[in-house]
């Protein structure tokens, strides 16, 4: 054994490190909106908390905080509501889609797809559950389904309304033998028990109530009477009505906040309402109210004489009496939007405004959210002051030179300069060569961009001069490059300025490095006619790879230019190139690549390699186009939506996505190089027994060679980086698992020089 095998033997044990707690390789991770709980309950000693999207648990043992989502086993995204039914020790989640999981006390997730899957003319939602015995009655758009959870199963379809008509049931709940079935057409009730509960003609409508034909939106049995809450959701128009048995009459004519939902115990009835939330006894004396919140729902804990409420901007609060309230925050972007998004080490911000189609503003007041050392922040008027009154962020734009520094583009009054997340300027038409919108008050910004001198090149959209800068020494400048609407813009390695249009053509402007003197300008349209650009078809969107090339997605595809210097040389022909993919099925023949696809965002890794989002979901495919490595859709992965708008690439290879559904990660193989080899890490590590996952080893040069020793200096296998990082699959060279043990990591350059030691890993 050599001398340098013993000197890192007699150092292992005093230096070994874990690092185990990072994203695994290949896996996803969903980023929603979670302050906003729209649903709770209770299972055993968990809390679970439903946002619009996905569900969340607080267990009471622990305090931990966990969240389920597509990704780790619920089916879908949008959730409405959730219930727990005792008698099967089930959590029902219902989705707005009319999906249906129900989750044991274990995790486990079983799917019940029936409704989501069956053709029904209209719209289909959930709009909440109610349990009897082991049927769950589902409150639907369109009528009652009732599923057997025991069996896992669709039991039955009640279609209510009038002559076996669809009618929207809010809720539902049984009193007095009989099934109540709040609806937007007034309250229908049915015998119960009764087996013929799908014939319509079993359903009548109450004509006894005093306005039996509009929307009730809660019904509830407390104490021998039933409740049932008439809404329109509008501010203090609610109006509550309880049946004694014998006749209908107003609950409290004073109490008209808007009842978001109503609970029923043995004891206590919870009312959660716009602002507040009460708690009535059986003599409706109120015992407890709620101020300070803004509730959507609520549980009462009787083990722990707590209550639980879902609440719009502080997920669940722990709540024993007024003011004594305990937060129980979950953690996410502010706003489920996503204009743009970027990403700068590892860090990511994203712009949660936009314009429409015909270009107008939409009026977003979501400002930016940025995520970062895996915690969610953001930037809007809830702590800006400016942000009251600026709207629409849509572009995003790192200081190259300050970290700290981030520039956001507003679709609405110019630019918005932050450090360290504190507001430093506005630059606008009163302190830069920004312009106004023609005839409006607005200043258009959509698409920034750092050049190699580290100045800030503007889209200023619909002015005069509709391309500006903002020197490195804080000078600015403005040019004329036609009058059309524009979108995003991108510098390339030759420091031209791509600007994407209104039709789908490129404005590619260069100033030959003379800022100030603009008689040497040039700008040419790159379009889908043959000699002025060759697209085959209108562009949406444009990356610039490692090697130069600029990648352009349009509605046909990807095209390329692998020199963009051919734009300015006069005859040149600087059309674009495509590439041609040989067919599967041994014809000999071949396809344009991604033909068909309709490409919305390009990024480009570590390695090199293209990720690219469509309509129909994301390619993650080598930089000559030849090799297909993935292709995520909705069906086939945790992928939110298969309209993937924008993608964003962080340094350790976690690929954002962001589609019309929100914002979901996928962790790569592939890292952006390190300058030297000095800060090796592997994870996870220990690697712990029965993982069957990737091994990383990152923070390496880019193509640097990775060699793998047992203790003793034995060989195991050799990996190359992809970008700055190699994965090992726990095997040998021969592809047998290792034993449990102790491994040694040599690192050196791509052709095997200066090899040295960097760390080791257990695998046990």
């Amino acid at each position: 054994m050599t001398k340098k095998y013993l000197f890192i033997i007699s150092i292992l044990l005093s230096t070994f490190s874990i690092s185990y707690a990072q994203t695994a390789i290949h896996q996803w991770t969903t980023h929603a909106p979670a302050m906003k709980v729209v649903s709770v309950d209770m299972m055993k000693d968990k809390i679970f908390a439903a946002t619009p999207y996905e569900v969340f648990y607080y267990n009471t043992n622990d305090n931990s905080i966990n969240k389920l989502s597509k990704v780790n086993g619920l089916s879908d995204f949008g959730v409405s509501v959730i219930r727990h039914n005792p008698h099967t020790n089930h959590l029902f989640v219902g989705y707005s889609n009319t999906n249906i999981d129900l989750i044991d006390n274990d995790d486990n997730v079983i799917n019940i797809n029936d409704i989501k899957n069956k053709n029904i003319i209209g719209t289909k939602t959930i709009n909440d559950v109610y349990f009897i015995d082991h049927l769950a009655y589902v409150c639907c758009s369109f009528g009652i389904v009732v599923v057997d959870m025991n069996r896992k199963e669709i039991h039955d379809t009640y279609i209510i309304g009038k002559n076996g008509t669809y009618i929207n049931v809010n809720d539902i709940t049984l009193y007095d033998n009989k099934l109540y079935a709040a609806t937007s057409n007034g309250v229908y009730y049915a015998d119960y028990p009764n087996e013929h509960l799908a014939d319509f003609s079993q359903w009548t409508l109450d004509t006894s109530m005093q306005h039996h034909d509009i929307n009730y939106s809660e019904i509830e049995t407390f104490n021998n009477k039933l409740y049932a809450n008439y809404s329109d959701n509008q501010w203090y128009a609610d109006t509550l009505f309880v049946y004694d048995g014998e006749s209908w009459d107003y609950y409290d004519k004073s109490a008209t906040s808007i009842k978001r939902e109503i609970r029923a115990y043995e004891d206590r009835m919870l009312f959660v309402e716009h602002f507040s939330a009460s708690v009535v006894d059986v003599d409706n004396m109120t015992i407890m109210y709620f101020t300070s919140i803004e509730p959507f729902a609520g549980i009462y804990d009787r083990n722990r004489n707590v209550y639980w409420i879902g609440d719009a901007t502080n997920s669940l609060v722990k709540m024993k009496k007024d003011k004594d309230y305990e937060y129980v925050r979950f953690n996410g972007p502010y706003s489920n939007s996503s204009f743009e998004i970027k990403a700068k080490g590892n860090r990511l911000w994203v712009a949660s405004g936009g314009y429409t189609l015909t270009w107008a503003k939409r009026w977003l007041n979501d400002g930016v959210s940025f995520y970062d050392n895996n915690s969610w922040s953001y930037l809007n008027r809830e702590n800006v002051e400016a942000l009251d009154t600026i709207t629409d962020l849509v572009c995003i734009a790192f200081d190259p030179t300050n970290d700290s520094k981030v520039y956001v583009g507003s679709y609405d009054a110019g630019i918005l300069e932050f450090e360290d997340c504190k507001l430093k300027n506005i630059y606008d038409d009163r302190n830069s060569s920004l312009g106004k919108l023609k005839g409006y008050d607005y200043v258009y910004v959509t698409g920034m961009d750092f050049d190699s001198d580290n100045n800030l090149w503007v889209a200023n959209s619909k002015t005069d001069k509709m391309l500006s800068v903002k020197t490195a020494n804080g000078d600015w400048y403005s040019y004329s490059v036609g009058d059309n609407y524009i979108s995003r813009l991108m510098v390339d390695d030759n420091d031209y300025k791509w600007i994407l249009t209104r039709d789908g053509t490129f404005i590619v402007f260069n100033d030959n490095n003379t800022l100030s003197y603009t008689v040497d300008d040039r700008y040419k349209i790159i379009s889908t006619r043959e000699g002025q650009g060759g697209l085959p078809q209108t562009a949406n969107c444009m990356a610039t790879d490692h090697n130069g090339t600029v990648w352009v997605g349009t509605a046909d595809g990807l095209a390329m230019f692998t020199s963009t210097s051919r734009i300015f040389e006069s005859g040149a022909n600087y059309d674009a190139t495509r590439i041609l993919v040989p067919r599967n099925d041994g014809s000999g023949q071949a396809d344009y690549l991604l033909s068909g696809e309709s490409v919305l965002s390009i990024a480009v890794d570590g390695d090199n390699n293209l990720w690219i989002g469509t309509t129909n979901g994301v390619f993650y495919i080598a930089n000559n186009g030849l090799t297909e490595y993935h292709h995520f859709t909705q069906e086939n992965s945790p992928l939110l939506s298969n309209t993937v708008k924008d993608i964003a690439i962080d340094d350790d290879g976690n690929v954002f996505f962001a589609t019309d559904n929100g914002i979901i990660s996928f962790r790569g193989k592939a890292t952006t190089g390190k300058e030297n080899n000095s800060e090796v890490v592997v994870f996870p590590n220990p690697v712990r027994q029965g993982y069957s996952g990737l091994v990383g080893i990152k923070n390496l040069t880019t193509n640097a060679l990775v060699k793998i020793t047992t203790i003793d200096g034995s060989f195991v296998t050799h990996l190359y980086a992809e970008g700055g990082q190699a994965v090992w699959d726990c095997t040998t060279i021969d592809g047998q698992r290792v034993e449990p043990g102790i491994y040694l990591i040599f690192i050196s350059d791509e052709s095997g020089n200066k090899e040295h030691y960097a760390t080791k890993v257990l695998v046990q």
